[in-house]
């Protein structure tokens, strides 16, 4: 399956781009992956920033398992990565849990509420068109988007007219 040619119809009817790999395109095409997949992220009774903190704690060692590490990870606040996670503690999706290595710390843990919301990650309808991409292709597909990221916190460092973004 390639990219749809400008002649083909989405399943809604609205006509694909051009096929395109200038700079502008490219970035349309991610802006409109990133939007599609985020108006996704609202189901299950929770958002998006809700779903990537059930994401992260699920696959976090208890090394990373902290509110802090969360907040860095994803370039956030502690306080608006703190807002996702008090609400997954309050629908019993994570839980606190003292930590082995710090004495006065805690860490975060799913439960298994939690461990069976993430079987229906809304994420998993990307996973699977990534599946889709030749073998080959997806290491430099994945360097790529690390680029973009990097690209894009360099970009907004110690900007203060950056907005966070809304929970």
């Amino acid at each position: 399956m390639g990219i749809r040619r400008a002649s083909q119809r989405s399943p809604t009817g609205v006509r694909w781009m051009k096929h395109s790999c200038t700079s502008r395109a490219v970035a349309e095409l991610l802006t409109q992956v990133g939007r599609l997949t985020h108006s996704r992220g609202f189901t299950g009774g929770l958002n998006p920033a809700q779903w990537m903190a059930l994401r992260y704690f699920s696959q976090a060692n208890e090394s990373v398992a902290t509110v802090m590490k969360f907040a860095e990870h994803y370039g956030s606040s502690r306080g608006t990565a703190s807002q996702s996670i008090s609400a997954l503690v309050r629908k019993g999706y994570l839980v606190r849990q003292p930590s082995r290595g710090k004495k006065s710390s805690h860490v975060l843990v799913l439960t298994e509420a939690g461990r069976m919301l993430i079987e229906h990650d809304p994420i998993n309808h990307l996973i699977d068109g990534i599946e889709e991409l030749p073998d080959a292709k997806k290491p430099v597909f994945a360097e790529s988007l690390e680029f973009l990221i990097r690209h894009l916190f360099d970009a907004h460092s110690g900007d203060p007219d950056v907005l966070e973004p809304s929970e």
